[in-house]
């Protein structure tokens, strides 16, 4: 009689979406393999790259079992290729991963620390974040802050959409549980901060009080390589550029925060207060050329 061979579950999966990422990707995998926290399975799903990304991420493969690469024949799509990774991922931790970015060895090992000794209330943990240039020099230190422990999920999401500028809170540590209750990375401009708001009415985000974390500003990241909303909503989802009107970017966020606000499942004044701190943010960014005493008084609102 044959032995079934069971599958081992790692407990961390992290997720590396790519597509034309040969210049960074050895770093990335370098500090993804170096951490110091080892159970843990990397997918990466290439979007029909055209460079050398396939070569060396099926090198690395082969070196480490650890690692799985998976390759699209054709550009899906940068949001079909970052949803792609979690649902291939088994771990009870999901985390995504950019081929541009650096991860410290200890980042893995802290952040799970974190989610372990937290109660189930708690959705995520991320470190604290630098961000370096293209060739890795550090140009600022703390980027976005987002950790919020209130009870009313109003408040956590105000924290969250008050709070982001370069979105580095993403490649956090999510529990897979609660990423399964969101809808993921949408084809439109924002959903990033989309998915940080859903988790935040989902339950707390905690803070790793340690810089962990490198994201990596150059021409060629997304939000400085396309030109306008059309160029940004097709390569989020190619068939974008047939049509015939495509929403200005920051009206994309607003309107896909507010249609996650009402899918979830909140109670009535808490979805009011939740729809309110959306189009507050969206006002000011409008008129952010208010008085001061109109922003502190429209934040002051929205925090109550």
């Amino acid at each position: 009689m044959y032995k079934r061979e069971e599958i081992r579950i790692p407990k961390v999966s992290i997720g590396l979406p790519v597509y034309n990422g040969e210049k960074y990707i050895n770093v990335a995998l370098d500090s993804i393999l170096r951490q110091d926290f080892e159970d843990f399975e990397l997918i990466i799903s290439d979007n029909a790259s055209n460079d050398n990304t396939e070569g060396i991420c099926r090198s690395y493969a082969e070196k480490d079992s650890r690692i799985r690469y998976y390759r699209f024949e054709q550009n899906t799509g940068a949001a079909n290729n970052f949803n792609n990774v979690y649902k291939l991922s088994r771990g009870k931790y999901f985390k995504w991963a950019a081929y541009d970015d650096e991860c410290y060895p200890q980042f893995l090992s802290r952040s799970v620390a974190v989610l372990d000794n937290a109660p189930d209330s708690v959705v995520m943990a991320y470190p604290w974040a630098e961000l370096i240039n293209e060739e890795g020099t550090t140009l600022r230190v703390g980027l976005d802050r987002i950790e919020s422990r209130d009870s009313r999920p109003h408040r956590r999401l105000a924290k969250v959409v008050w709070s982001l500028t370069l979105c580095d809170p993403l490649y956090g540590l999510i529990k897979t549980n609660y990423l399964h209750k969101t809808h993921l990375i949408g084809p439109f401009f924002g959903s990033d901060i989309v998915l940080l708001g859903e988790l935040a009415m989902l339950g707390e985000i905690r803070e790793v009080d340690e810089i962990l974390f490198r994201l990596r500003a150059h021409s060629q990241r997304s939000i400085q390589a396309m030109p306008n909303a059309r160029a940004l909503a097709t390569w989020l989802n190619p068939s974008s550029a047939g049509k015939l009107f495509i929403l200005p970017a920051w009206e994309q966020m607003v309107w896909g925060m507010l249609r996650a606000v009402w899918n979830f499942p909140l109670q009535p004044a808490e979805k009011s207060k939740c729809y309110f701190t959306v189009l507050g943010v969206h006002y000011w960014k409008r008129f952010r050329n208010a008085g001061g005493l109109v922003k502190r008084k429209l934040k002051a609102c929205i925090a109550r």
